[in-house]
């Protein structure tokens, strides 16, 4: 794991170069440079303050990152020091020896390795560990891993100040090449990152490195644990820390190999026989792994890695101040191998580069932050006691445990007896009764108060630790989204601290590949993936356009639900303030669609075209767009003409797709000639472009122009459109026309047959009525005349029309006795008609 030579993540500036100067006439010289905005400060007069911050990558300038410790330095002052700091180093050791402790009972306490501490010592007692602590962590790195990790890649893209295309492109194509790297190039990359989040929540604080190995031609990534870092005690951050030890435990091999890449002096050395020191968490985690020291065969040596501050007068580089160094210790020999300043070249401030970034789970006062055992490490032992207490107490419940009188012993007898089996005793004289011999112990049975304190410790151990999906558990599935989102965050407090904080480390990580790339990118080894994307070193000279996919505020995909939700029911309340493309795809990749741009209709952008292409582009149903340069009126001729011709825009085959298309196209025209028309009057009457109307001085005298204006584009609107507005109102109702009408659902085509039905039926049911009506006022009125004829005729003895009179009253009464039956048969079959309908 060589360290090469470093670069600040804050100063990645760094300008073009020059390209020409020009000579003025009095001597003084232009020198036109390609500089970035935040270069650039602008002051009150007019002036501009540039800023030229040149630094040089080792590309640049190799004797700058070169290893001191070869010749620079002489080798009385380098043993002097190794000396020393093999001393502070000591001490350091010291100091955090309680830490190194804590961490190995955290580890411990997760009960991977089979010793946790605590429990009985009678044979057959519990050694069951509550999975409290191994829960919490584990649960911990696959949350934060998805956040941190995503399958396409950790960076996203994320300009500040003003954005143009070139900044977008250079971003992006920066986003595409990082994430190549960190999911193929550098294949340990998300390995070692989830070991570093496994064993954050049991350290507190973790580290990881990123450096460039020239034969593997790529950045490379370490996880560093905790109890490999030496901070001396008085050390109140570890990015401030005035001295930071790596404690590196490498094989001979890979000191070798050190040696030849020129990382170490080449020097003849000891080969080491004796295995370095374990620390206490390290036996811990081995023993996890099932692995221990059993010689050393492959040379394990121990080299410290000492990021620190020096005062090197033989340095002419450091101007004889007190700098930023990375040296390099071999334990076994006292002597320093490797020593390199840790600043830019060009960089006056010297400001330390950093190579290792610390991830953090709970800061606290010092320079260490602090993980589960220190906050729950009490309740986890509790915990697994009362475990194992109730565990015990069902197996001694369940075991023959009993006290025998001396005396009572019969030679020859069982002493032991096996389940099921049946065995005869003989008792002693004047023994009648076993229970007499031998009495079981009367130990209690597993205490159900004990069941409940264990279920309390749980809770509380877990409130610590809790997370958003415990709390959602028991929410309505009709509760409002803000409900939701609300209780997420309440839920999951402790992981969204953490998850910001993480987010914030993983940032650091991404400016130490960006500094990479920017000294090594010409000399990596691509894949065919990207050696075709036009990316370039200079491409990384900004450093703050690509950042960590993570969002600080939101840490789960439940949340990121329960937003995207709300944002879909207030468009569906508000659908004209919202591009609803945009929402439902966003929703669809949120719910881990693939290949989402496959499924939605793909909206071509903005583009430039002629009249005649625009025609062809809406016959086909696409938009087409106005622009403000272009001769407006030859193009609202081109499209009538073709909207008019009965072969093309009018032909029903085009005519859908093209005239709404057309009729919005035409609109954007319109309103374009009247911009052009108004400012063009304007213009003229000014005598120069219309500018400065912001200034109050100027603004109110536009806008009487603008006025006046008005009145004269008034008079050519009805001068130039007078022939054009009703071939754009034909238009406009034909395209009213072709509108179909919506499809009759099968209910609303069953419920408008029944009214036709009803309706036809109340109209014959009237139509009957006013027929019998008729038919009654008929009969009554013959009724009344046979009555008076047949009065007559018996006053007069007129047998004939007596007869007559008496036939026709017959044939009424038959008549009227029809017409009862036909009533009868019509209200028997509107009943049938209402039954069918129901």
């Amino acid at each position: 794991m060589a360290t090469q030579m470093p670069i600040d993540p804050e100063a990645d500036r760094n300008i073009e170069g020059m390209e020409s100067m020009t000579e003025n006439d009095d001597g003084s010289v232009d020198v036109p440079l390609e500089l970035d905005d935040s270069e650039i400060e602008e002051l009150p007069d007019g002036s501009a303050v540039v800023k030229m911050d040149n630094y040089k990558g080792p590309d640049e300038d190799e004797d700058f990152y070169a290893n001191l410790a070869d010749e620079d330095i002489s080798e009385f002052d380098l043993d002097g020091i190794a000396m020393r700091y093999i001393g502070l180093l000591e001490k350091d050791k010291s100091a955090r020896e309680q830490r190194d402790k804590q961490y190995e009972e955290g580890i411990r306490r997760t009960g991977m390795g089979h010793d946790a501490p605590g429990g009985a010592n009678f044979l057959g007692a519990s050694k069951v560990v509550h999975p409290v602590m191994a829960e919490a962590c584990v649960d911990f790195a696959a949350r934060a891993i998805k956040e941190l990790f995503p399958p396409d890649g950790p960076t996203r893209t994320k300009i500040l100040g003003t954005v143009d295309k070139e900044k977008m492109a250079i971003a992006e194509r920066k986003r595409d090449y990082m994430n190549w790297q960190l999911t193929e190039q550098i294949e340990e990359f998300r390995d070692e990152q989830e070991q570093l989040l496994t064993q954050l929540p049991l350290g507190g604080s973790q580290f990881m490195k990123l450096w460039y190995d020239e034969q593997k031609r790529r950045p490379c990534a370490e996880f560093v644990p905790i109890d490999n870092i030496l901070l001396p005690f008085s050390a109140a951050n570890f990015y401030t820390s005035q001295r930071v030890t790596e404690v590196q435990d490498i094989t001979d091999w890979e000191f070798k190999r050190r040696i030849a890449s020129g990382l170490y002096i080449d020097t003849s050395y000891i080969r080491a026989s004796m295995e370095p020191e374990e620390s206490k968490s390290e036996k811990a985690s081995n023993k996890i792994e099932g692995k221990k020291y059993e010689d050393n065969e492959d040379g394990i040596r121990r080299v410290y890695h000492i990021y620190t501050w020096l005062e090197l007068e033989d340095d002419t580089r450091s101007k004889g101040e007190m700098a930023p160094y990375i040296m390099m210790v071999d334990d076994l020999e006292s002597r320093v191998i490797g020593l390199y300043r840790n600043w830019e070249e060009g960089d006056d401030t010297m400001t330390k580069l950093d190579w290792m970034v610390e991830f953090k789970f709970i800061p606290w006062r010092g320079a260490y932050a602090v993980g589960l055992p220190h906050l729950i490490g009490g309740l986890a032992a509790a915990l697994t006691g009362s475990l194992r207490a109730l565990l015990d107490s069902a197996h001694i419940n369940n075991s023959a445990t009993m006290l025998k009188i001396k005396g009572a012993r019969i030679s020859g007898q069982s002493q032991q007896i096996e389940v099921t089996q049946v065995v005869e005793i003989e008792g002693a004289p004047g023994i009648d009764d076993i229970k007499k011999i031998a009495m079981p112990m009367p130990f209690n049975p597993p205490s159900p108060v004990l069941f409940q304190l264990m279920g309390f410790l749980e809770k509380s151990a877990k409130g610590v630790i809790t997370t958003a999906e415990e709390k959602i558990a028991d929410v309505n599935a009709q509760a409002p989204v803000g409900t939701t989102q609300a209780l997420i965050e309440q839920g999951a407090a402790v992981f969204a601290a953490v998850h910001a904080r993480l987010h914030d480390s993983q940032s650091r990580l991404l400016k130490i590949l960006g500094r990479l790339n920017r000294w090594y990118l010409d000399d990596q080894k691509k894949g065919d993936i990207v050696e075709d994307l036009e990316i370039t070193k200079e491409d990384f000279r900004r450093n703050t356009d690509v950042v960590p996919v993570s969002d600080p505020h939101i840490f789960s995909e439940t949340q990121r639900m329960a937003q995207i939700q709300a944002v879909m029911q207030v468009m569906d309340k508000n659908p004209d303030l919202f591009n609803r493309k945009a929402v439902i795809e966003r929703f669809l990749k949120q719910i881990k669609i693939p290949a989402v741009n496959e499924l939605m209709k793909n909206v071509p952008d903005p583009e430039k075209r002629d009249p005649a292409n625009e025609n062809v582009a809406m016959a086909i149903g696409q938009a087409a767009f106005a622009y403000i340069d272009q001769d407006h009126l030859a193009h609202i001729q081109s499209h009538l003409d073709f909207a008019k011709d009965p072969v093309l825009g009018a032909n029903p085959l085009m005519a859908p797709a093209f005239i709404p298309q057309v009729m919005e196209h035409l609109k954007q025209h319109l309103t374009l000639w009247y911009l052009n028309r108004t400012n063009g009057y304007v213009t003229k009457a000014m005598g120069r472009p219309i500018e400065e109307y912001d200034d109050e001085e100027f603004t109110s005298k536009i806008d009487k122009l603008f006025a006046v204006a008005s009145q004269h584009v008034n008079l050519d609107t009805q001068t130039v459109f007078q022939g054009i507005l009703p071939i754009i109102q034909q238009m406009q109702q034909q395209m009213q026309q072709m509108q179909p009408t919506a499809p009759m659902t099968p209910e609303a085509k069953v419920l408008m047959d029944t009214s036709t039905a009803e309706t036809q039926r109340r109209a014959a049911k009237d139509q009957a009525d006013i027929q019998l009506a008729m038919k009654k006022q008929q009969d009554a009125l013959a009724i009344a005349q046979e009555d008076n004829q047949l009065k007559m005729a018996i006053a007069q003895g007129d047998n004939e029309t007596k007869e007559k009179i008496e036939s026709a009253r017959l044939t009424r009464d038959t008549a009227k006795l029809q017409n009862e039956q036909m009533k009868t048969a019509l209200t028997l079959t509107n009943q049938g008609n209402r039954n069918g309908y129901q």
